[in-house]
């Protein structure tokens, strides 16, 4: 299958890459977002890649039909970006991630909560300007405290 991948980052193209090895699909990389000022870009490809940001509106979904386009294959959970009548209209089909790590979300949430606690960006904009005052960078301890949904 030939996909056009919009919105992609090296890191993007790197794991789509490895995860292609097994499969052969042909992909072709856009760093611009899907959206109907860089349609021009979509041409003979049977699926489309956005991410979260990229806009397919109806008029999107029309254009990409009329290229041939039969699948939208979203990066993401969130598909408030996309027309999903349309694509129905349109005999579009739409896959999207049903869901991100649980437990990748948890780590991310205590690391912000250690960061703010600790005061970690604050004293990293000072250090980086060499000012290596402790003022205003006492946190607190977490310490026989209870962290709950």
């Amino acid at each position: 299958m030939r996909i056009a991948v919009f919105d992609t980052k090296n890191y993007d193209r790197q794991s789509l890459d490895l995860a292609n090895q097994q499969f052969g699909h042909h992909l072709s990389y856009f760093e611009p977002r899907l959206n109907r000022d860089t349609l021009e870009l979509v041409h003979d490809v049977e699926a489309v890649c956005p991410f979260v940001n990229d806009r397919l509106d109806g008029e999107v979904i029309a254009r990409l039909a009329q290229r041939g386009v039969r699948l939208i294959t979203l990066r993401c959970a969130g598909f408030n970006g996309v027309d999903l009548a349309a694509c129905q209209q349109h005999g579009i089909v739409v896959t999207r991630v049903p869901a991100y790590s649980p437990h990748a979300v948890a780590e991310h949430a205590f690391a912000l909560l250690l960061a703010v606690v600790r005061r970690i960006h604050k004293s990293y904009v000072r250090v980086r300007e060499m000012d290596f005052s402790l003022d205003g960078l006492v946190g607190f301890d977490l310490y026989r405290k209870t962290i709950s949904l």
